[in-house]
Parts: structure tokens; C-alpha cells; sequence
């Protein structure tokens, strides 16, 4: 064979083999992902995104760490150790996504939390979803008999190292590529479980995807839900996690909660259902309108906007749009008409267009001289989360404003030295404009805010504070007359004041000291000099000595009255950092929130004026206190939930508020399989401990160990064999079926939510003892309801719930005098007040849009004759009519009159 047929052989059959291990590779991901295989059966990873990574960094050129990982008993061998590396694109590093107007922040790392809270879920769920942001796994390997391990093939700079075993698990930060002898402790590691759940019917969603994030490493661990929607990943290292969960034709969501996991939890993820969303533009006539881009997006809360074009019926439709209230809207492009709604999938949208209004006119002062730079700006006055329509005069005091969406305007003029106006504007006859106002010149304040250096301080916020009576008088809110405005790049601001007068300047900024100083309006050049003041900054560390990442820290003023503490969180090294405070006594407080307890530890700090002090805070390694659940016949109980909180009167003074000791849903350390829960690091005197679960009441009196109360158990150092009971509650059962005796599908009002029941029966528990009811509600039935009283310890059977059947009524509404649908206008359908009222009613009342075939239904219409009223936009002045349904009707027409809209 020629030496080129050789060497290209070699290589095709090395492509081979590449292709070959690829496939064998991808092949096991997703056998293992498949199978719903979660982390309790044993450490495991999914490539993902790291695939490529990992391959590049498994040859044997570059740097090696080596180390052992043990636990409280020595060398454990076959535990699973790798290396990963955060950096500028994984999920911890990033930025804070961009946030809506007047949410802004400074662009703190995700990790952090200094982001809007929506945004920030939206953000994860569509980085997570997309497989972006996980921190690539460099390397890894399995532990030898001697619990040692060797990591190659590793490029320079600090790696986060992992260390994942069938008991315990283990994570260290900062570890420089190159070093030898790392041990790696393992602690007892956390499962994460839980259900994933339909949000509207509360139902299981099998093969749902759940991924767990580690914050700080930007670690990703995937589950797969089973046939009863439920999931386990484990065990973990302790820390943050951010859980985000996935399913075939849902909404991606991310569920993200401020607690260090250092217990098992178990958690429930609801998930929206996606749908089809269908409509049509409609021109003001109520014929459909071609061509035309119509938009969508939530209407409450971030998100993104969708665009889609009608076609030649006017006809649109958006795929895969959660179960949410979304707004559409839509313009012609001349911007000659537009048409707007909300709705909310599956249901079908009519957007009927109304022309686009215009204002102009001129403003003027009181000489009517023409005034330039008059802001005019339209309150509350947008469109699909379009910037609020507004307009600055020319220098002929001339403005044009629009487009504008609604005849009835709010309008307002804003100048710097003139007061600010509010004009309420109906559009249209008989006052067809030009639009013109005069202001009034305003005495104003004048100034620039500098600190110590002179350097100006720009977005500074200056509050100028006026009483409305004689100086002489003692202020009160009623009395006082606040403006306020911020500083500019240069450090300059403008006040303006309702008069002239002595007054009360305060500046505020972030790492400032607070200025409140006495003004006389009106003035300018005034001088703010702006001190930062005293501060404190250090390090927050375990018992060992260890610095903690993972804490918020509070600086509380002592003085009575002296409002809500500093905050900040810390960084990666447990370092923080306070400014712009005054001289005093404080308190620095670190928080730790955990499953069940939320641990603090604090320190005094005394500081002088422009102190810089250094603290360090150190918590406690505290004792252990160990329990059990019980059931009322002395059998443990596994899954139930328990809180310590600590006594009243063992919480500070300088705190502002009590930590709330309740009942809270999915908090609390869970118990195990054996009824045992365990809480460490205890440094309070005493604590109190409450349980529940599902179906169950906490029986202080019945519990031991402690002292009782009627809420909680007391429990004090030095006593053992606590046993908290928790006895079953009553049960409320019933048998819904139709007046044919058959089951009806229904829904069940269960302390404030509706609970489907599929088969007509309903099994729920009672939580409270005395005097109850409960609603019951079936499509095509009137609403049922029973009451009935709960007596310890009895089940209560309301038997068969017999439904009464009711109708649908439809209206189709028509115009008078061309008989064209209404589709797309705003109806109000409901029972006249001059008929007599039916024997049987139910809401009997509907508002709304009309669909496309202009009509709309009304549900729970008695089999009786009965009077309506119809009236369009909601009003009888823009025309109402009275239609008699009788007592077999399912459809009636209704002529509406011609109406001034």
C-alpha cells in the first residue's frame, strides 16, 4: 500500500473510532437520563453542555491536583471526584438580567440575589432550558481503595473541586491547578425531592425534567419525575440550590429560595401548561383587517414580546403561550387605528381596532409667552409595555402628542421653576382642539452635591420638604408639601417648591452619610457636601474557622426607633463590606437561613465618626438536639415537617421584627423514613418546636420532652427524647354526581383552592375543629354549597352531593342598522333590575369582550323565563337594551342601537 493510501486509511479509521466513542457515550447519557435513574443510586453526571470541555481537558498534557477524600472514619474509596471552573458565562458570574423601569440595579452577580426577582426566574429558566451557564467539568475520576484520586489533564487557575459518594458528599472552592495532598471531607450530603405538578389541576406530570443548580458553582444535576411526577437527587453537598423544572408542552419555570440546604427536603414544582392562542383584527366597522403585526406579552411581570402577522381574514395565532393573562395589541402602519386586549390561552382573541388620537396645542406662562421644553406626559397610558406617549414643546411652546390609545387622558405638564399641572382630557367632540395651557412660575431650590473632595455625587435623591401653615406650627404628614428630585452627571439639581419659605433639605445616597440641613425657598448655588461616614467591613466564619459564603449580613443601630438595619450580602470569601454610617452603637448580625432554623450570630461594634472598622463574626458550633414524629398511636412518622424558633423574649431589642414561628407550608426539616429529625448548631438557651403535615395536628400536650404549650413544645438545654405527636385530623368526604345519579367531574373549594375531582369524589382534610363549608362547582350546574361542623376526631361524610343542572345562554349581539357583529367591544350582560328575579340564580352576570361572532355566553341561566339587560362598554350611556330569555333558550340575538362610542 502507497505510504499517502496508509496515512489516509489511518485517519478515516481514526474518525471512525471518534464517532464510534461519541456514540457509545451519548448513548449511555441518555439510557441513564431516560431511565429516571436520579443521584440516590449513586453519584452520577450528565455531559450536557460539558462535553465538549470535559474532552479537551482529558489528555495527559497540563497541570494535576491529587488529594483524598474522607470521611469522619477514614479513606472512602470508589466516591466520584471532579473539577470544575466558574467563569465569566457560567450561571453564578453573570450579570443581573436587564429589569423593568424603576427596577434598576447595579449589575451584581446573579449569585448574589441583587436582581429583580422575576426577571432573575425568567433569566434561569431560559439558560437552564438552553443548557447554558453550568460550569464545564474539566476533569474526573473515581476514588482508589485508599481514597485517593489524581485529577490530570487541568489548565492553570483556581478549580472548584467535587467529591460525590453514596453517603456524603463534599465541595471546596479555590483549589490553584498543580496542587497535591487536597483533602476533601465528606459531609453528610442532602436529597432534594419532590413533585411536579400541573398548576391548574394540581395533577402529576410523568417525565418531567427537574435540574438542580448549585449557586455558587454552577453545578447541574438532572432528574427525571416518574409515573406519580415525582423526582430525588442526592445526596449533594450542602449549600444553595436553584431548582428549575421542564415538561413536554409546559412553561419552563425556575424556583429559587433564599436557604442553605444542610437537611433533606421535599418540594412541590408547579408547572403552566402551554396552548394555542388564536384571535382576529378586526377594523372598526367589524370588518378583518390583512397584514397587520400583532404582538404579545405578559401582562403582568418581564417577558419577552412575540410578533405575528394576521392573514387575509385577519386571522393570527401565537404557539405554546402559558396559561397566563397576556396583552395583544396592534397598529395600522399609517398609526391611524390600533386595537388592543387581553387574553388568556386557549381562549380566542378579538382585536377590534379604534382610530388613534392626537393632541396638540401650545403652552404658555402667564404673559402668554410661548414656553419651549414643557414636558407632556400621559399617566398610566401605554401599550404592550410601550414607553408611556410623551412630548416636549418646541420653542414656539408647540407640542403634538400621541398616538393615544383612549379618548379619557391624563395628562401632565412637567418645566423646571413652573408648577406641575394635571389636566384630566376627554378627546373628540365637542372640543376638537388645539389643546392649550398655561403654568404657573414655582420658587425653586437650587444646588450641587459634592463629597468631601468635591468631586459631584451624580443620582443623589434631594428631598425638599415645605409646610403648608406658619413656620411656628409642629409638622405634621398632612401639613407637609415634598418634592423631590435626583442630581445629575455633573452633581447639579432643581427643586421646585408650592412656595416661598424656610423649608427642610434631605440628600440621601448609597455609601453617604443622610444631609438634612434648613433652606429658604428660593434659593440657588446651594452646597452639598456629602460625607461617607464611619464603616465596617470584615470576614464571617464558621466554628471552625472556615470563611462562610453563604449568610446575609444585617448592622443594626441600637437606639430605640432607629429603623431597619444595614444589609449586604457576602462574597465568595465571606468578606462584606458597610458605609455611609453614623457614629454609634451597633450590632453585626450574620443570618443564616437553613431548612427548619435560622441560625445567627452576632457582634457589637462601637464607631466614631468616619471610623473604619474591621469585624469579624464567628458562629458558634452550638450542640445538637435530636427527635422524632410520631403519629397519635405512638408510630413514627416519616415526612412531617419541624420548625425551632426561638422565645420572644430571647430575641433581641435592637430587632425590629420577630422571625416568624408558623406554620409554613414546605419549610421545616423533614423527617426521615424512621420519624427522625435532627437540629445542629443550637446556641440559644431554649427553643420552641412546631410540627405538621398533610392530614395531621400538632399535639403539644401529647408530645414530650419539653414543655407545652398551645402551639408549640419548649424545649430548654439538657433535655433528650423529644417525641413531637402529630394526630390525625378529620376528613371530609362526599359523592358528587348529576341529577341522574351518574359521577360528575367537579371541583372542590379546599381552604382557598380549588381541587379537581375527576371521578365526582372528593377526600380532604379539615383543618380546623368547629363550624365549616365548602363550595362545589360543576360546568353546566349550579355552585353547591354545604355546611357542616368538625368535632375531634370524627370524619366528616356529606354522602351524595346531588348537582342542580343550569343552562348556557348565548348572546350574540348586532348592530341595529347593518346587523354586523360587536365582535371585539366590551359587553356587560346581567339580570334586569325591572323584571322579577327567578327562583334559581346563580351569578347571572358577565363583562367582557365579545368573541369574533360578536356574543358571549352566561352560565348558570335557571330553566325559568328571565329579563336581561345588555348594555355595551359597561355603561347605559353609551346604550342599553332588555332582551326576555325564555325558560328553553340556549341562543339569543340582541339589536343594539347606534351609539356615540
Amino acid at each position: 500500500m502507497k505510504r499517502g493510501h496508509r496515512r489516509a486509511a489511518f485517519f478515516f479509521a481514526g474518525i471512525v473510532a471518534v464517532l464510534l466513542l461519541a456514540f457509545f457515550l451519548r448513548s449511555d447519557e441518555s439510557a441513564s437520563l431516560q431511565s429516571g435513574r436520579s443521584s440516590s443510586d449513586g453519584p452520577r453526571f450528565f455531559a450536557g453542555s460539558n462535553t465538549g470541555s470535559f474532552a479537551m481537558a482529558s489528555t495527559r498534557e497540563g497541570l494535576r491536583i491529587t488529594g483524598v477524600v474522607r470521611d469522619a472514619r477514614g479513606p472512602v474509596a470508589g466516591v466520584q471526584v471532579s473539577a470544575s471552573r466558574v467563569d465569566a458565562d457560567t450561571l453564578s458570574e453573570r450579570p443581573c438580567p436587564r429589569t423593568p423601569p424603576g427596577h434598576e440595579y447595579s449589575p451584581q452577580r446573579m449569585r448574589q440575589g441583587d436582581c429583580w426577582f422575576q426577571e432573575l426566574e425568567l433569566e434561569y429558566a431560559r439558560l437552564v432550558d438552553a443548557r447554558e451557564g453550568e460550569a464545564p467539568v474539566l476533569a474526573q475520576t473515581v476514588t482508589a481503595d485508599d481514597g485517593t484520586f489524581v485529577l490530570e489533564g487541568l489548565s492553570p487557575g483556581a478549580l472548584t473541586l467535587w467529591a460525590l459518594g453514596d453517603t456524603g458528599a463534599a465541595v471546596q472552592a479555590d483549589i490553584p491547578a498543580g496542587r497535591d495532598d487536597v483533602t476533601l471531607t465528606l459531609e453528610n450530603g442532602v436529597f432534594l425531592s419532590g413533585t411536579v405538578v400541573d398548576d391548574d389541576t394540581r395533577l402529576p406530570i410523568p417525565g418531567a425534567r427537574v435540574t438542580l443548580i448549585h449557586e455558587a458553582g454552577s453545578r447541574f444535576f438532572d432528574a427525571l419525575a416518574d409515573v406519580r411526577g415525582r423526582f430525588r437527587v442526592g445526596p449533594l453537598p450542602p449549600g444553595r440550590y436553584l431548582r428549575v423544572a421542564s415538561a413536554q408542552g409546559c412553561q419552563t419555570q425556575a424556583f429559587r429560595e433564599d436557604v442553605w440546604l444542610d437537611a433533606d427536603v421535599d418540594v412541590t414544582l408547579a408547572l403552566r401548561r402551554r396552548h394555542r392562542l388564536k384571535g382576529v383584527v378586526l377594523t372598526p366597522e367589524g370588518l378583518p383587517v390583512s397584514g397587520v403585526d400583532v404582538h404579545l406579552a405578559r401582562s403582568q411581570g418581564p417577558g419577552e414580546t412575540s410578533t405575528t402577522r394576521s392573514d387575509g381574514q385577519g386571522r393570527f395565532a401565537f404557539e405554546e403561550v402559558p396559561a397566563l393573562p397576556h396583552e395583544l395589541w396592534t397598529r395600522t402602519r399609517d398609526e391611524t387605528a390600533h386595537g388592543q386586549a387581553l387574553g388568556t390561552p386557549p381562549e380566542m382573541v378579538v382585536l377590534r381596532m379604534e382610530p388613534i388620537e392626537f393632541m396638540e396645542g401650545t403652552v404658555r406662562d402667564e404673559q402668554h409667552r410661548p414656553l419651549a421644553g414643557v414636558r407632556l406626559r400621559v399617566g398610566g397610558h401605554h401599550l404592550g409595555g410601550q414607553p408611556v406617549p410623551e412630548v416636549l414643546t418646541d420653542a414656539a411652546g408647540h407640542y403634538r402628542l400621541g398616538p393615544l390609545l383612549d379618548r379619557a387622558v391624563e395628562l401632565r405638564l412637567l418645566l423646571a421653576h413652573y408648577t406641575d399641572r394635571m389636566e384630566r382630557v376627554t378627546l373628540g367632540a365637542p372640543h376638537a382642539g388645539p389643546w392649550d395651557f398655561t403654568l404657573t412660575r414655582t420658587p425653586s431650590l437650587e444646588g450641587q452635591v459634592v463629597d468631601t473632595e468635591g468631586v459631584p455625587l451624580a443620582a443623589v435623591q434631594v428631598t425638599l420638604a415645605m409646610t403648608r401653615e406658619a413656620p411656628g406650627r409642629i409638622w405634621e404628614p398632612a401639613d407637609v408639601d415634598e418634592r423631590t428630585n435626583t442630581s445629575d452627571a455633573s452633581g447639579h439639581f432643581t427643586v421646585d417648591s408650592t412656595h416661598e419659605g424656610p423649608g427642610k433639605l434631605t440628600v440621601t445616597a448609597r455609601g453617604f452619610l443622610a444631609v438634612k440641613l434648613p433652606v429658604e425657598v428660593p434659593s440657588t448655588g446651594v452646597r452639598v457636601v456629602m460625607n461617607r461616614g464611619a464603616s465596617v467591613s470584615g470576614t464571617v466564619m464558621d466554628a471552625t474557622g472556615r470563611p462562610l459564603s453563604n449568610v446575609d449580613v444585617r448592622l443594626w443601630n441600637t437606639e430605640p426607633q432607629s429603623g431597619a438595619p444595614h444589609s449586604t450580602p457576602v462574597d465568595s470569601r465571606g468578606a462584606f463590606s458597610l458605609g455611609g454610617l453614623e457614629a454609634g452603637h451597633y450590632v453585626l448580625e450574620a443570618r443564616l437561613r437553613t431548612p427548619g432554623i435560622e441560625h445567627t450570630a452576632s457582634q457589637p461594634v462601637d464607631l466614631e465618626a468616619g471610623m473604619q472598622a474591621t469585624v469579624s463574626v464567628r458562629f458558634e458550633e452550638g450542640r445538637t438536639l435530636q427527635g422524632m414524629t410520631v403519629g397519635g398511636d405512638g408510630q413514627p412518622m416519616s415526612g412531617a415537617r419541624v420548625q425551632a424558633c426561638l422565645l420572644l423574649e430571647d430575641i433581641p431589642a435592637w430587632q425590629a421584627h420577630a422571625p416568624d414561628c408558623t406554620v409554613t407550608g414546605e419549610s421545616g426539616v423533614l423527617s426521615g423514613p424512621d420519624g427522625r429529625f435532627v437540629f445542629k448548631h443550637l446556641t440559644a438557651p431554649a427553643y420552641q418546636l412546631i410540627a405538621w403535615k398533610e392530614g395531621h395536628a400538632f399535639a403539644p400536650s401529647r408530645s414530650q420532652g419539653g414543655t407545652p404549650d398551645n402551639t408549640a413544645l419548649l424545649v430548654t438545654m439538657g433535655q433528650g427524647d423529644v417525641r413531637l405527636v402529630l394526630e390525625r385530623r378529620p376528613r371530609l368526604r362526599g359523592q358528587v354526581v348529576s341529577d341522574d345519579g351518574t359521577p360528575l367531574p367537579c371541583k372542590v373549594l379546599d381552604r382557598g383552592t380549588w381541587v379537581h375531582a375527576l371521578d365526582g369524589t372528593f377526600d380532604l382534610p379539615l383543618p380546623d375543629d368547629g363550624p365549616g363549608r365548602t363550595l362545589v362547582n360543576a360546568k353546566g350546574f349550579f355552585e353547591l354549597q354545604r355546611k357542616f361542623v368538625v368535632s375531634p376526631g370524627r370524619d366528616v361524610d356529606l354522602g351524595m352531593l346531588w348537582m342542580t343542572r343550569s343552562r348556557t345562554v348565548r348572546f350574540i349581539v348586532l348592530n341595529e342598522a347593518t346587523r354586523v357583529p360587536m365582535a371585539g367591544l366590551d359587553v356587560a350582560i346581567h339580570l334586569s333590575d325591572n323584571a322579577p328575579r327567578p327562583s334559581t340564580i346563580g351569578s347571572l352576570f358577565h363583562f367582557g369582550r365579545l368573541d369574533a361572532q360578536g356574543s358571549a355566553e352566561v352560565e348558570g341561566v335557571p330553566f325559568e323565563a328571565a329579563t336581561f339587560s345588555v348594555s355595551m362598554n359597561g355603561g347605559p350611556e353609551q346604550g342599553e337594551t332588555d332582551v326576555l330569555v325564555d325558560a328553553a333558550q340556549e341562543t339569543v340575538t340582541v339589536l343594539m342601537p347606534e351609539t356615540n362610542r
